[in-house]
């Protein structure tokens, strides 16, 4: 979809193509004509760009949050670029899952990367029944590349491309680390890990420019939704034993670990309260780290987090 992203302009560069309008306002110059400045952004950055002419003509047909097309001209403002826009139109399209990559950071880790390391994990599992349901989960594409690319949470914590399967495969990681000393079925608690947050494929979408959360989201939540897809994954897999059925369940209906959290039950297995405590771990831990890197108050300490409701500290660096 995209030919040229932020972080190639270069002066003077014609730059003609699709962008995420982060903000949009109208003002008044001195002279009392109106211009209009947006943000727009990439996966690679954002950059500052003007409307000066047929101000009010352009402006209607787009809003904060929508994908552009723009016709303009990089210039060279303040030590920095400043696009000079001349035409603009919306796009009007849904947006595939390959495409909303174009526009939002992906997660350090690297998708394909973190690919490689899911199908490592799902092809290493010696239970033939859980074996045989990635198996299962592989042949339904729609589900699997929203889970490779969507973010983990609309604002709390993995909140880049790729958030998801990032946070997915950490926690089975951890927990086929942990089980030796915590003990449970390692296949187990890999297999309830991978699956524990796969509800938010159909909690969350991309609409108007943004992740969102979707009416079924909202509605049922992803601990719902993830039981329904497990169930649906379960079903195609012949003699699914099931007591197997109902732990993999249980993992995700208790993974929040208590009511006030969204878990109807409290983890009630060794397996459910391994995958409990370390997705806990790494929600928060990456939660905070993603805090830090926009919300420093000065070189030691972060703003206050709402959601966690403390400061956080930044160990210096050895």
């Amino acid at each position: 979809m995209k030919r040229i992203f932020i972080g190639e302009i270069g002066k003077d560069a014609d730059v003609k193509d699709f962008f995420l309008v982060a903000k949009k306002a109208i003002y008044s110059a001195r002279n009392g004509a109106k211009y209009a400045s947006i943000r727009l952004k990439d996966r690679t950055g954002s950059i500052e760009a003007k409307i000066w002419d047929r101000v009010d003509e352009m402006c209607a047909c787009f809003e904060r949050n929508d994908i552009v097309y723009i016709e303009s001209k990089a210039r060279s403002y303040q030590g920095g670029l400043q696009l000079h826009v001349t035409g603009i139109r919306k796009e009007p399209r849904v947006l595939s899952a390959m495409e909303i990559r174009e526009f939002y950071p992906e997660t350090p880790s690297g998708i394909e990367s973190l690919k490689d390391s899911y199908f490592r994990i799902t092809g290493g599992l010696g239970e033939e029944h859980l074996a045989r349901l990635f198996g299962e989960l592989a042949r339904r594409p729609e589900i699997l590349e929203r889970f490779f690319l969507f973010p983990a949470s609309v604002g709390v914590h993995h909140m880049s491309i790729g958030g998801l399967l990032e946070h997915s495969v950490a926690v089975a990681q951890m927990g086929r680390h942990a089980a030796p000393f915590a003990g449970g079925d390692p296949d187990i608690i890999v297999a309830g890990a991978l699956l524990h947050d796969i509800g938010k494929t159909d909690e969350i979408t991309f609409r108007d420019g943004g992740f969102s959360y979707s009416d079924q989201g909202r509605l049922l939540g992803h601990i719902t939704l993830g039981v329904l897809m497990a169930d649906s994954l379960i079903a195609a897999v012949d003699e699914f034993p099931q007591y197997l059925s109902d732990v993999l369940k249980h993992i995700i209906i208790s993974h929040h670990g208590e009511t006030d959290w969204g878990s109807p039950k409290k983890p009630m297995c060794v397996e459910a309260l391994v995958v409990h405590y370390i997705d806990n771990l790494d929600a928060k831990a990456m939660g905070v780290r993603e805090h830090m890197e926009g919300a420093m108050e000065d070189e030691k300490w972060t703003q206050f987090h709402k959601l966690y409701e403390s400061r956080f500290y930044k160990t210096p660096e050895r």
